[in-house]
């Protein structure tokens, strides 16, 4: 699965963010396996499992931020998943 290209432009959201955006990937996360609780808030634990994320799905920019590309590599990592 080809992940979603970096735009050095996107900073994406950062520590201390928080809303809408970060809760739904915060529950996709933890959907996917990720042992981590939708808070809603990007705080260190979020960061710290975002950047296992990029790590492993997204190599390209790994920072823990809340990028368009992070964000739509897990909905395709997501999306690829068999339906049980």
């Amino acid at each position: 699965m080809e992940p979603v290209a970096v735009d050095a432009c996107d900073g994406g959201l950062v520590a201390g963010a928080q809303g809408a955006d970060v809760l739904d990937v915060q529950t996709a996360l933890a959907a996917f396996g990720y042992g981590i609780a939708p808070t809603g808030m990007l705080n260190a634990e979020t960061g710290f499992v975002v950047r296992a994320f990029q790590l492993h799905f997204r190599p390209q920019r790994v920072d823990g931020c809340l990028d368009r590309s992070t964000r739509l590599t897990l909905e395709r990592v997501l999306a690829a998943l068999p339906v049980i």
